[in-house]
C-alpha cells in the first residue's frame, strides 16, 4: 500500500510532465498516460494550427485530379462523379446535419452568428447577379454557368476552414460562431434558396422552379429531413442513444472527403485559362467585398466585438464545396464551379494573412 506522500510526489511529476507512474495502479497509471499523452499531442497540434490544414485538403483534391486522368478500374469519371454526390446527398450530409444539429450548444451568439452570415450570402449574390447578368444577357456565359457563379459566390466553405480558421486566431470555444453560421445560417438557405438557384439555371426540368413542385422536391431531399429531426431533438432536449450518434457522426465525417474527391474529379486546370476573369470577380466578391460589408454592419451594430470579429472572418471564405452537390443534381456547369471553388481557395490563403492583419 503506497504511502500519501507517495502518491502526492507522483501526481506532482505528472502534472510537470514527468511520464514515470508510481504503482499504485497500473491499469490507472496507463489511463493517466494516455490522458497526458493526448493533452500533449492537442497542445502540439494547437500550436501549429495556424491557419487551415491545407495539405489533408489538396491530397485528396489530387487524389480525385489523378482519378480523372487515370480512371482505374475502366470507370467513367463522370458516372463515379454522380454515385459519390448521390451517396452525399442522401447518406453521408444527412447524418452529418442530424449529428452536428442535435448537439450544438446554444447560447446568445446563436443570433448574430446566423444573421451575419445571411447578410453576407445575400450579399455575395447580389454582387454576383448585378457583375455577371450583362454576360448571361450578350450570350457570353450559359445560364448554367451562370448559376453556377452565383453559388459560388455566395455559399461559403464554413466548416472545414472557418472552425479551424477562428480557433486559431480567436481560441478553442470560437468554433461555435461557425456552426451557428453554418448549421442555422448557411444550411437554410443552402436548403432553399440555393436549390432554387441551381433549378432556376440549371438544365434540369424548369418546372421544379414552382413553388408548389419545389417545395414537394425539397420535403422529399433526406438532409432537410435530418435538418429538422436534429433541431427537434435539440429543443425537446430528447437524448440521442450513443449508438445512434456514433454512427450519424461515423457516416457524417465521410461527407467531406467525398466532396473534396468529387472537386479534384471536376478540376480541368484548362478552365483555368478559360475562366480567368471569372475566378478573379468571384474571388473579390467572396474574399473582399462581402468580409467588408459583414465588418460595416458587424461594427455598426455590435461594435468591434469578437462576434464581429469571428463573422468578418467566416465571410471572407472561399466557396462552399458542397455546391457541387447541387450543380450535379441540377446541371449546373461543374466544371465552371469547381474551377471557381479551388481558385477561391488558393485565393484565400492570400487573403486570410491580410484579414487577420487587418481585424487585429
Amino acid at each position: 500500500m503506497p504511502q500519501p506522500q507517495q502518491v502526492r510526489a507522483g501526481q506532482e511529476r505528472i502534472g510537470q510532465g514527468d511520464q514515470r507512474i508510481l504503482p499504485v495502479d497500473e491499469e490507472r497509471g496507463q489511463v493517466v498516460r494516455g490522458v497526458i499523452a493526448q493533452r500533449d499531442r492537442q497542445q502540439r497540434r494547437g500550436k501549429g494550427n495556424k491557419g487551415p490544414a491545407l495539405l489533408p485538403i489538396a491530397l485528396i483534391m489530387t487524389i480525385g485530379y489523378l482519378w480523372r486522368r487515370w480512371r482505374p478500374g475502366g470507370l467513367d469519371v463522370l458516372q463515379v462523379r454522380a454515385a459519390i454526390n448521390n451517396m452525399v446527398l442522401y447518406a453521408t450530409y444527412p447524418a452529418l446535419a442530424f449529428h452536428v444539429v442535435s448537439g450544438v450548444r446554444i447560447d446568445a451568439d446563436i443570433i448574430w452568428a446566423p444573421a451575419l452570415e445571411w447578410l453576407a450570402i445575400f450579399a455575395g449574390l447580389g454582387l454576383a447577379a448585378a457583375l455577371f447578368t450583362p454576360l448571361l444577357r450578350r450570350g457570353t456565359l450559359t445560364a448554367t454557368g451562370f448559376g453556377a457563379l452565383l453559388l459560388g459566390s455566395s455559399l461559403t466553405n464554413l466548416i472545414s476552414l472557418g472552425i479551424p480558421v477562428q480557433q486559431a486566431a480567436l481560441g478553442e470555444a470560437a468554433a461555435r460562431y461557425a456552426i451557428y453560421a453554418d448549421i442555422l445560417g448557411i444550411a437554410p438557405l443552402f436548403w432553399t434558396l440555393g436549390i432554387w438557384v441551381a433549378i432556376r439555371f440549371g438544365s434540369g426540368d424548369p418546372a421544379l422552379a414552382r413553388p408548389g413542385k419545389f417545395l414537394r422536391m425539397l420535403l422529399r431531399l433526406p438532409p432537410s429531413w435530418a435538418f429538422a429531426a436534429g433541431i427537434l431533438v435539440n429543443v425537446l432536449g430528447i437524448p440521442v442513444p450513443a449508438g445512434i450518434d456514433e454512427g450519424a457522426r461515423m457516416l457524417g465525417y465521410a461527407t467531406m472527403p467525398c466532396m473534396l474527391l468529387t472537386v479534384g474529379m471536376s478540376l480541368s486546370f484548362a478552365s483555368f485559362r478559360r475562366y480567368p476573369g471569372l475566378v478573379l470577380a468571384v474571388s473579390a466578391i467572396k474574399l473582399v467585398a462581402v468580409p467588408l460589408i459583414v465588418l460595416g454592419a458587424g461594427a455598426a451594430l455590435l461594435g468591434m466585438s469578437e462576434t464581429t470579429v469571428a463573422m468578418t472572418l467566416a465571410a471572407g471564405m472561399p466557396t462552399m464545396m458542397a455546391t457541387i452537390v447541387l450543380s450535379e443534381r441540377f446541371g449546373l456547369d461543374t466544371e465552371l464551379l469547381a474551377t471557381v471553388m479551388v481558385g477561391t481557395t488558393i485565393a484565400y490563403f492570400l487573403s486570410l494573412p491580410v484579414w487577420l492583419r487587418v481585424l487585429a
